[in-house]
C-alpha cells in the first residue's frame, strides 16, 4: 500500500487586545507528489505563547505520526508530521482539539485545484471533513449557516460595538427614534463592511480601531452634557450620529473580516450573512439590554437616591472610562517599540 507523509505546519493568528480578533485562524492545507510519498502542509497563522491551543490532531485510523506526536514549534508556527497507509480519503476527517472558534482552511492539491472551507470548533474541537475540501463540495446554504453563526458570535464577542450601541440607547429616547438610529448605524456598517471586503476601500486596523474607541468616549460627553443642560448634536439627530460613526465600525468588522482570507467563490455569501448574523446578534442584544433598563427603573422606581443626578451619571462615566482606556492601549500599540 501506498505511504502518505503529511507534515503540518502551524502559523497560529495572534491574539490582540482590539477587540476584533474573530476567533478563526488562517490555514492551509497543501499536497506534493512524488514518486513513493504524497505531503500535505497545513498553515495556520500565529503568534506567541499559543503553541498550548494547538495539541496534536486526531488522526484517522490508518494515520500515524512520524516523530514527536506533540509537534515541533518554529517562530511563527508548529509542526505536526504523520503518515497514513492507503492514504486520506474523502471518507476521513481530521480533528483538531484547537482553542479557536474555527480555521479558514484552503487546500491546494497537487493537480493544480484549489478549495477553501471554513470550519468552526464544535464540542471541543474543529473537526476537518475530507470531503468538504473536494472541487465543488459544499452547498451555499452550509456557508450561509456557518457565516451567519460567525457574524453572531463575533458581534456578542466585540465588546466595543456593543458599548457604542448601549450608549446610543441611553441617549436615545422614544421606540420610534431608537428604531431609526439603530437602523442608520446598520445601514451605515453594512456599507462599509461591503466596500472594504470587495477591496473598494481599505484602512490600516489600528487607527481604526482607535477611532471606534474614541466614537465610544465622544457618545458618553453627550451624555454627560444633556445631563447638565447641553444637548449636542447626538440628542438632536442620533440617526446621523450613528450613521457617521457606523461607517466607522463597519471598517472593524471588515477587518476582522478580512483577516480569515474568504473564498473568492463564497464572497457574496460569506458577505451577506456574516452581516445577517451580526445584525441578528445585535438585535439581541438591543432587546436583552431594554429588558434590563426596564427592570432596573422598575426596581428603582420607588426608592429615594443621595445625589440621584450624579449616580445617574455613572454609567456615561463607566462608558467613557473604558473608552478611553481602549483608546490610550490602541494608541500605544501604534507607537513604534522603544
Amino acid at each position: 500500500m501506498s505511504r502518505i507523509t503529511a507534515t503540518v505546519l502551524l502559523l497560529l493568528s495572534v491574539s490582540v487586545s482590539y477587540g476584533h480578533d474573530i476567533g478563526v485562524s488562517q490555514a492551509e492545507l497543501s499536497e506534493s507528489r512524488d514518486e513513493n510519498t504524497v505531503s500535505y502542509v497545513l498553515r495556520v497563522v500565529s503568534g506567541p505563547g499559543t503553541s498550548a491551543r494547538f495539541p496534536a490532531p486526531e488522526l484517522p485510523e490508518q494515520c500515524a505520526f512520524i516523530g514527536n506526536p506533540r509537534g515541533a514549534q518554529g517562530t511563527g508556527w508548529k509542526r505536526f508530521e504523520f503518515a497514513c497507509e492507503g492514504g486520506l480519503t474523502p471518507d476521513d476527517t481530521l480533528e483538531m482539539p484547537w482553542q479557536r472558534d474555527g480555521i479558514m482552511l484552503t487546500a491546494n492539491w497537487a493537480d493544480g485545484s484549489q478549495v477553501r472551507r471554513l470550519f468552526k470548533y464544535d464540542a471541543g474541537l474543529i473537526a476537518v471533513p475530507l470531503a468538504e475540501l473536494q472541487v465543488g463540495s459544499g452547498s451555499w446554504l452550509a456557508a450561509a449557516k456557518r457565516y451567519t453563526v460567525l457574524g453572531v458570535e463575533h458581534i456578542l464577542e466585540g465588546y466595543d460595538h456593543l458599548l457604542f450601541v448601549f450608549a446610543l440607547m441611553l441617549i436615545v429616547s422614544g421606540g420610534w427614534r431608537l428604531v431609526k438610529t439603530i437602523t442608520a448605524f446598520t445601514v451605515a456598517h453594512s456599507i462599509t463592511l461591503a466596500l472594504a471586503t470587495l477591496g473598494f476601500v481599505s484602512f490600516p486596523s489600528r487607527p481604526v480601531e482607535a477611532a471606534i474607541a474614541l466614537s465610544i468616549a465622544f457618545l458618553a460627553a453627550e451624555i454627560v452634557y444633556a445631563r447638565r443642560g447641553r444637548r449636542g448634536l447626538t440628542h438632536s439627530a442620533p440617526w446621523l450620529v450613528a450613521f457617521g460613526f457606523g461607517l466607522l465600525h463597519g471598517f472593524g468588522f471588515a477587518g476582522a473580516l478580512a483577516d480569515i482570507g474568504l473564498p473568492q467563490s463564497e464572497i457574496p455569501v460569506a458577505l451577506l450573512f456574516f452581516n445577517v448574523g451580526v445584525e441578528l446578534g445585535q438585535l439581541l442584544f438591543v432587546a436583552a439590554s431594554i429588558c434590563l433598563l426596564w427592570l432596573l427603573r422598575r426596581l428603582f422606581s420607588g426608592v429615594q437616591l443621595k445625589n440621584p443626578e450624579t449616580i445617574a451619571l455613572l454609567p456615561a462615566y463607566a462608558i467613557g472610562t473604558v473608552a478611553m482606556y481602549w483608546l490610550l492601549e490602541r494608541v500605544a500599540g501604534m507607537l513604534p517599540a522603544a
